[in-house]
């Protein structure tokens, strides 16, 4: 699959991103400060993006923080499930919005905010939907539903199809190359870098130690 160089519209360099550091920080914050140091131990770790969940009633709040103090890092939503949401997301800072779920009208408003949006499918029904709109969808709770042998077994009739896949749910050290090596998944989200258990608990070492343990594992996978 070909990936794109050119870095044109923010939709083109989410995908860049994607393609090179293969893991999206799934995060969920009650403190905007816990979100600007989890940003900085990414940072640090050569990891440019992070999807910022609409779990909690500061995540606007931190999406805002981390896009201003950050710039360069790529601050996305995730758990978006309306158009108020997408657009509070959009205006916070987000320059990207993931959905567990299917929503065409969501997709249709996206394009007229103008942000990048990944949707969520669980069958080939939603994904065959899902790929008349989105080149990059996301495949969750991908644990629970069969992991990488489900992946595999639900795109194989799509084969000749040009597209992206960011499989989430239950993902981490134990299985994570096991995703990446699948010939359409692009990237895995995970919340596992950025338990928010460990968030609480204020134990950011054992948080860097997992995104380094994750981001020397998917080297091998990387697309040079």
């Amino acid at each position: 699959m070909k990936l794109i160089q050119l870095e044109k519209t923010m939709s083109e360099k989410l995908i860049n991103i994607l393609s090179k550091i293969k893991i999206v920080p799934v995060a969920v914050f009650d403190d905007p400060d816990d979100a600007l140091r989890i940003t900085e131990i990414l940072m640090t770790n050569s990891i440019g993006l992070i999807e910022i969940t609409l779990r909690t009633g500061s995540a606007y709040k931190c999406i805002e923080e981390v896009a201003k103090k950050y710039p360069r890092i790529i601050t996305g939503a995730g758990s978006v499930l309306s158009k108020e949401s997408l657009k509070t997301a959009f205006n916070s800072g987000a320059k990207f919005a993931v959905s567990p779920s299917l929503d065409t009208e969501l997709i249709d408003h996206a394009e007229t905010v103008g942000i990048p949006f990944i949707p969520g499918i669980a069958t080939p029904s939603e994904l065959n939907t899902a790929l008349k709109r989105s080149d990059i969808v996301k495949i969750f709770p991908a644990g629970q539903l069969g992991g990488a042998s489900y992946i595999r077994s639900i795109t194989a009739p799509f084969k000749m199809k040009d597209f992206y896949l960011m499989p989430t749910g239950g993902i981490n050290e134990t299985n994570c190359k096991d995703y990446l090596e699948l010939e359409k998944v692009i990237a895995c989200g995970m919340s596992y870098i950025t338990d928010s258990r460990l968030i609480k608990n204020g134990d950011f070492n054992l948080i860097e130690k997992r995104i380094k343990n994750i981001t020397s594992l998917v080297k091998d996978t990387l697309i040079v």
